[in-house]
């Protein structure tokens, strides 16, 4: 896998963290909302990824594009079903939405962190 989108994964999964910790720490927070967005975050970034390896392949299967999608569009509909599930008050709109926001903001951070440089004996500058 891509050093860049490992790098991008490692981000989601810290800035969730942080995120959490922060809502936990404030009166008031539902750090459950951060996770279980962050989460979705994570999972959406990886199926995206393999929908896009698939359809990059030489041979693109149908018979392993198919699932990766529905698995994509299950995952929108399951989360928002969870919260309707879970007792109230677990997961609210803004933490839910702070959670998912991980995952553009691991982008822009990726973007802006330089790519290490290999030098010509092969090892990083």
């Amino acid at each position: 896998m891509n050093h860049r989108l490992q790098r991008i994964e490692g981000l989601i999964l810290s800035l969730t963290t942080v995120a959490a910790a922060a809502m936990f720490a404030v009166e008031g927070g539902h750090p459950l909302g951060v996770v279980v967005g962050g989460g979705a975050a994570l999972v959406d970034f990886i199926l995206i990824r393999m929908l896009v390896a698939t359809a990059l392949s030489h041979r693109p299967s149908p018979a392993l594009a198919f699932p990766l999608a529905l698995a994509k569009t299950a995952l929108l509909v399951a989360i928002p079903a969870t919260a309707l599930v879970l007792p109230a008050g677990m997961i609210d709109g803004v933490s839910f939405a702070v959670g998912v926001t991980m995952l553009p903001v691991a982008i822009v951070a990726d973007a802006m962190w330089p790519l290490p440089t290999v030098g010509e004996d092969g090892g990083t500058l």
